[in-house]
């Protein structure tokens, strides 16, 4: 018998009045409410298991429901008849055990991305575009290298107009901003006013359009020219790098970004005013990182208590020096051929100061949805599983 099949084997089963205890075959064990079952069953009755769409009423069953009976079989169904209105829920072992809510389960299936400094230049997350061109294993390492480094680059992409276009939206619906859906980052004078893009000037690490409600999610930066004499450099931070740091060398600092707003603005003439406020570190009920948000680009005054004013201050100070310390920063001469994509959640992004007398870069951008690229991972991940 596999290894997986040891875990997903059920050898007993216990009950009282509020839950049902499953044992495992390699020795963890389950708790679960019975009010959490009846809430998840998916026969046809109570919902179309074909895609999880959910017919059940939780206000239909009383909360403190209880079963009339429990069987098992084989310790790999179980089944349960309700005593309330004799409806019969089956259940999977491997389902059980997957949404097991244990808090050793729940620690198991964490999220734990790896965080990285300017070391990283030694072993970029990088893939050659043919390979995530033509086949679902290279496009799965792509994911992988998103959805664990926030960050990756792609080698010998034709530096064509509508490249970009057609690779992104493989992915999902491109994302119509205040730009449009593809934005032409070139360094132009008059754009420049409507855009700190075309500017020439250094680009501090940052957050794009954190004074939406919400940001772009995965960017894409594809590069069609480059400056020959060095300027223009991309730099990226990992922000969550920067949140762990602060977290654990001070944690008052990190508890005040966490808990307080910083106000962002972006107005322009009569055409544009766009504000919003997050604190810097969004976590989950788990203090889990979940989305960071730092602009120095684009401030709004500080809206916060009198007396939170001066510390606030202080820790937002600790904070750029981090995230501006060349410790932290991956700096990026991009080419022609090359493209980057990077979670805006996650990953800080700059750029150095072009030369007056050099402005030949030009990069493209769009952006889509993270959903679409957390989705695409999942099913990925599953029909290489299952075909392996």
């Amino acid at each position: 018998m596999s290894s997986q099949s040891q875990q997903y084997q059920i050898s007993e089963i216990q009950q009282d009045r509020r839950k049902l205890f499953l044992d495992w075959a390699d020795g963890h064990r389950s708790t679960f409410h019975y009010i959490w079952l009846r809430d998840n069953c998916y026969c046809s009755a109570c919902g179309d298991p074909r895609h999880g769409e959910k017919r059940f009423r939780i206000i239909d069953v009383p909360l403190d429901i209880e079963p009339l009976s429990v069987h098992w079989d084989s310790g790999n169904t179980l089944e349960i008849l309700w005593k309330s209105d004799s409806h019969k829920s089956i259940y999977h072992a491997s389902w059980l055990r997957q949404h097991c809510y244990s808090a050793t389960e729940r620690e198991h299936r964490q999220y734990r991305p790896i965080l990285w400094d300017s070391q990283i230049v030694t072993n970029l997350p990088q893939i050659a575009y043919e390979e995530v061109k033509t086949g679902d294993a290279g496009r799965l390492q792509l994911l992988e290298y998103l959805r664990d480094y926030g960050i990756c680059f792609l080698r010998n992409v034709p530096p064509n107009k509508g490249e970009l276009e057609s690779f992104a939206q493989s992915f999902g619906p491109l994302l119509e901003t205040n730009y449009g859906r593809i934005f032409e980052i070139v360094v132009d004078p008059e754009e420049s006013q409507n855009s700190v893009a075309n500017s020439q000037i250094d680009l501090i690490p940052h957050t794009d359009d954190a004074y939406q409600y919400a940001p772009p999610g995965i960017i894409f930066f594809h590069c069609l020219m480059a400056n020959n004499d060095g300027s223009g450099q991309s730099t990226f931070v990992d922000g969550f790098r920067i949140a762990e740091v602060l977290r654990q060398e001070n944690r008052e600092v990190f508890d005040l970004l966490c808990r307080y707003e910083v106000s962002f603005r972006k107005h322009y003439r009569d055409r544009i005013d766009m504000r919003f406020s997050r604190p810097v570190f969004c976590l989950d009920s788990s203090g889990h990182l979940q989305q960071v948000r730092i602009s120095n680009l684009f401030p709004a005054p500080l809206d916060l208590p009198e007396e939170i004013i001066e510390p606030f201050y202080a820790a937002y100070g600790k904070l750029m020096q981090l995230y501006t310390d060349p410790r932290y920063y991956l700096k990026q001469g991009l080419q022609p051929g090359d493209l980057v994509m990077f979670d805006n959640h996650r990953i800080l992004h700059g750029r150095t100061a072009i030369a007056r007398q050099n402005q030949r870069r030009h990069l493209r951008y769009c952006s889509v949805e993270r959903d679409y690229f957390h989705s695409q991972w999942r099913l990925l991940q599953t029909n290489l599983s299952f075909q392996g």
